[in-house]
């Protein structure tokens, strides 16, 4: 069994030539462990991404991406937009630079909140856990 997630189609780091297909597959263990790959790119003080779907309880292992040069993005989660309950927060990088974040995605299905700490007020979407 496949579970699609909905990505937007973006490019990789510079001089692959390549891009990231438009969905994402995640395959469902018989074990019920999932593993959720997702690619995040923050460019022009903008997330290529508004929404990000994934699996209750899957591990996410997320490629970001920081396209902006001098600038630090990172993603964090929330449990909405008020931001007062942090769920997971990567690391702050300066671009361009590229960094694995792994974190487990929350149990409860629903709809959470994600951003840039960094700039949270331009750079934020929907993280939607089915």
């Amino acid at each position: 069994m496949t579970m699609v997630l909905p990505s937007t189609s973006a490019p990789l780091p510079s001089g692959t030539g390549q891009t990231v297909p438009p969905t994402t597959s995640v395959p469902l263990s018989s074990g019920g462990g999932q593993t959720a790959p997702v690619t995040l790119t923050a460019e022009n003080f903008l997330f290529d991404q508004k929404t990000i779907t994934v699996p209750s309880g899957s591990v996410v292992v997320m490629t970001f991406i920081n396209k902006d040069a001098s600038i630090p993005h990172n993603f964090a989660i929330y449990a909405d937009s008020t931001a007062t309950k942090k769920i997971f927060s990567g690391d702050i990088i300066t671009g361009p630079a590229t960094v694995t974040y792994t974190f487990m995605a929350p149990p409860a299905p629903g709809n959470y909140f994600f951003r840039c700490d960094v700039h949270p007020t331009v750079m934020f979407g929907t993280f939607v856990v089915t």
